[in-house]
């Protein structure tokens, strides 16, 4: 188990009281056993308080298994599986085929409205880990603290304050890329205020003021704890703010800066590359240096239904499971496939599944984690396909398609020595991993200067040997040469790049519009359908409104400062 690590660590937070300033109805609703003076007048209570911002982005609810933070079913709507639904269901990654009440088959057909749920699980969560930041930044300003307990955090409160307003920062980052225009409200409002719509641009604007603000405020990477923010991953969100730039500011004039972001990143030597691309995606993930910034969990002390473990769950079925030693005692019967469009980035050598390889070792691509190949392989009659369709079917979120399953996340050790199987994973998620450093790096080259360049095919053959274990990467696995040349390092080959080393990890979408293939220039499998009983399954280009989602109804109708995106009026 995790001992070293900040989910021990946040186990205090769930004793702790949070009182959500906002007039946002997003307060907690789990019961609390320490009442709010004893909170900000204990060590275990301030420091409760802070790290329970970390732990708004795990578990449905602080309050145990049982509770839930919002109005919504908890398991659907924990942040990290909500997240999951915005950036990779509705994307040419994943197809997910159930829960339709809910709007994922919305997702995958492009056809959401303001009603729809599932973009707004992400949107809520993001203003409770808003307000929460806000009411912590409030009580530990100068001055807030008695002089007895200020004696005893002052040692720690610079660096917690900073990272609450990094954790703020990202939420704001994420609202901006999901949302656009969005409400804003920080420490300094008034209790009981409204959040006031700002632009798009003025919230990008305000997340690059407080990554700039704090970067020398963050904890150093040399004094890594797993699962906290630090100094390296505030430069790899401000490289990611920047790499949007034009889609978020309307500008050019960022991409330089996503490039001295990016090579700060890369140019830290405490972290680094792992020696084999599934490493980070295991359960002692925690001991890998190319982690940035995790979202740890543990089956014992800190499980959820919309961490990791979900990533396990969801597309297994339990032939797969009696194949491959995923380390879980149970799976959901194949809820979810890979669409064929991401399936095919990988060359056909490397697609199908071997029982006799189940880590995909013999690949050359050692990213293409796919279970795809004939079913008698598992103890069944139906072959796992490539097709997330059938030929003269509408799509039907009832009725389960077999397409193509994967083998990326694992609740097994590097080692590979099988264990005892456990109902919830113990594998931490990646928010920020340092190969995505290396890809935003080329691609801010590219972009500055029209044209990639000796650099950034480094960089891209950089990532491309650790996913072929070529040279320095555990290379007894290598079985092909993965590099490119310069010829070949296009935007077509990069956005495809990101799609074979990224996917599932929550990025897909803002990628795809960032590169102008999202809405329109670019399809995939059921995009575009226009009704439930629509037979043909070739996607089709869609209105640009669904570059954003839509604020969620209720929000436009009692927030008199709030307004609908374009076109979802």
């Amino acid at each position: 188990m995790k001992t070293n690590h900040l989910f021990i660590a946040i186990l205090a937070a769930s004793a702790c009281c949070f009182a959500s300033c906002e007039n946002l109805d997003l307060q907690p609703e789990s019961t609390t056993t320490l009442m709010e003076d004893e909170v900000w007048n204990s060590y275990e209570g301030i420091h409760g308080s802070f790290l329970k911002l970390y732990g708004a982005m795990g578990p449905q609810s602080m309050g145990g298994q049982g509770g839930n933070d919002v109005n919504f079913d908890g398991g659907r709507s924990a942040y990290l599986r909500s997240l999951f639904w915005s950036q990779e269901c509705a994307s040419d990654i994943v197809m997910y085929r159930t829960a339709a009440s809910y709007g994922v088959k919305q997702a995958c057909e492009f056809t959401w409205t303001p009603g729809t749920e599932f973009p707004q699980y992400i949107y809520y969560r993001a203003y409770i880990i808003i307000a929460m930041a806000n009411d912590f930044l409030r009580r530990t300003q100068d001055g807030a603290l008695g002089s007895g307990i200020y004696g005893q955090v002052k040692d720690e409160l610079p660096y917690w304050r900073a990272e609450a307003r990094f954790i703020r920062a990202y939420q704001y980052y994420l609202l901006c890329d999901l949302f656009g225009s969005v409400g804003f409200v920080d420490e300094t409002s008034p209790n009981g205020t409204y959040p006031v719509q700002r632009t798009r641009k003025e919230i990008f604007e305000y997340v690059e003021r407080e990554l700039l603000a704090i970067e020398n405020e963050m904890m150093p990477a040399s004094r890594k704890v797993f699962g906290r923010a630090n100094q390296v991953a505030d430069w790899f969100l401000l490289a990611k703010l920047y790499i949007n730039g034009k889609v978020y500011a309307g500008s050019d004039e960022y991409y330089g800066k996503a490039y001295t972001y990016a090579k700060k990143v890369v140019d830290d030597t405490n972290f680094s590359l792992a020696p084999n691309y599934i490493e980070n995606f295991l359960k002692d993930n925690d001991t890998c240096k190319e982690i940035i910034w995790a979202m740890p969990s543990d089956f014992e002390h800190m499980q959820g239904e919309g961490m990791a473990n979900y990533l396990i769950k969801f597309p297994t079925t339990k032939d797969i499971l009696s194949v491959v030693d995923y380390g879980i005692s149970e799976q959901w019967g194949g809820n979810g496939a890979l669409r064929y469009a991401f399936v095919t980035k990988f060359s056909e050598a490397d697609q199908n599944f071997d029982p006799t390889d189940t880590w995909g070792d013999k690949k050359g691509d050692k990213r293409a984690l796919l279970f795809v190949g004939p079913g008698s392989a598992v103890g069944t009659s139906e072959a796992y396909v490539k097709e997330t369709w059938i030929d003269g079917e509408a799509f039907n979120t009832k009725k389960i398609y077999i397409g193509a399953s994967f083998t990326k996340w694992r609740n097994v050790t590097k080692d590979r020595i099988k264990a005892s199987a456990t109902t919830y994973a113990s594998v931490a998620f990646p928010i920020f991993r340092k190969a995505d450093a290396y890809l935003i790096a080329a691609e801010a080259i590219m972009r500055r200067d029209g044209k990639a360049d000796a650099e950034a095919l480094g960089y891209v053959n950089e990532v491309r040997d650790r996913a072929y274990c070529r040279g320095n990467y555990q290379s007894s696995y290598n079985t092909a040469d993965g590099r490119i040349t310069l010829d070949e390092l296009t935007f077509d080959f990069l956005i495809d790049e990101r799609a074979r080393e990224l996917w599932t990890e929550n990025w897909r979408r803002s990628d795809l519009i960032r590169f102008d293939r999202y809405t329109k220039n670019y399809n995939w499998d059921w995009k575009g359908r226009s009704t439930s009983n629509e037979t043909n399954h070739e996607g089709r280009d869609v209105d640009d409104k669904y570059k954003l989602y839509p604020i969620p109804q209720d929000d436009v109708l009692y927030n008199p400062y709030i307004h609908q995106n374009p076109d979802y009026e």
